[in-house]
């Protein structure tokens, strides 16, 4: 029944958030458990979320992860003749959906793109400190796979950056589970830097980590994409915002 529903919903659902939220079916799939959950609660049944949490690193997935991305960007630098130039011409992809990079730049530059965000976000776990685990690596070989449908470097790292700076001024750590996995899963926002800058980008990966933290309530645990229905809320919101700010400054301008 649910994925009866859901077939139509997220598509209506693109419409809402204009193609800025990259895991659209996790917002549609959000929006249908908290329905369900509200009915499941008037009824009497209150499903409860758990948290299961490795702290280790161990070292042959590490070689693992980096050996995997290194050979994707090598493969790629070698049929795009050694040259990032093609690469560099990904940058003009806002990454709004629907953005199939293999169809506008073919599949050595996507092969680039999946080394290049697989290394980075790899690195960014361990560089804070955080585990591989099975959902930090969910969330590493998550970005690798949309970087072949919107993600490239320059839209996602001012998402990862604004869940940082979160971090050092709000209550909880940037290695926090949570938080390590909104920094992962929150570059559902890239296309929002793509298209509007690096500091529209920073701002919503700075909201994303806070509501992230709250919506789960919403829904009990029983959407598993969690930081995409965050992620479309965060986009619903901020991006009519600053919409409306460009206009009037091209208003001002005239």
């Amino acid at each position: 029944m649910i994925g009866f529903i859901l077939a139509p919903l997220s598509t209506y659902c693109l419409r809402v958030h204009q193609g800025y939220n990259l895991y659209n079916v996790g917002f549609s799939a959000g929006l249908l458990g908290t329905l369900l959950v509200a009915l499941l609660r008037s009824f009497g049944y209150s499903p409860e979320s758990q948290l299961v949490w490795t702290e280790v690193s161990p070292s042959s997935v590490i070689i693992y992860l980096y050996a995997l991305f290194s050979a994707l960007l090598l493969l790629g630098l070698y049929l795009c003749d050694w040259k990032l130039e093609p690469y560099r011409r990904l940058y003009r992809h806002s990454g709004r959906l629907m953005s199939d990079f293999v169809l506008m730049d073919g599949m050595p530059v996507v092969l680039m793109n999946i080394g290049i965000l697989g290394i980075f976000g790899t690195s960014y776990v361990l560089g804070v400190n955080g585990p591989l685990n099975g959902p930090t690596i969910g969330g590493i070989f998550t970005i690798a796979g949309f970087a072949a449908f919107g993600k490239h470097i320059k839209n996602t790292v001012p998402i990862i950056a604004g869940v940082f700076v979160g971090s050092l001024v709000k209550v909880w750590d940037i290695n926090s589970p949570a938080i390590l996995l909104a920094a992962l899963f929150g570059t559902s926002l890239a296309p929002i830097s793509g298209q509007f800058g690096w500091v529209a980008g920073m701002v919503a990966g700075f909201l994303h980590s806070s509501l992230v933290l709250s919506i789960g309530s919403f829904h009990g645990g029983l959407n598993l994409y969690n930081n995409g229905f965050s992620a479309g809320l965060v986009a619903l919101i901020l991006v009519p915002l600053i919409e409306s700010i460009e206009g009037e400054k091209k208003n001002a301008s005239h």
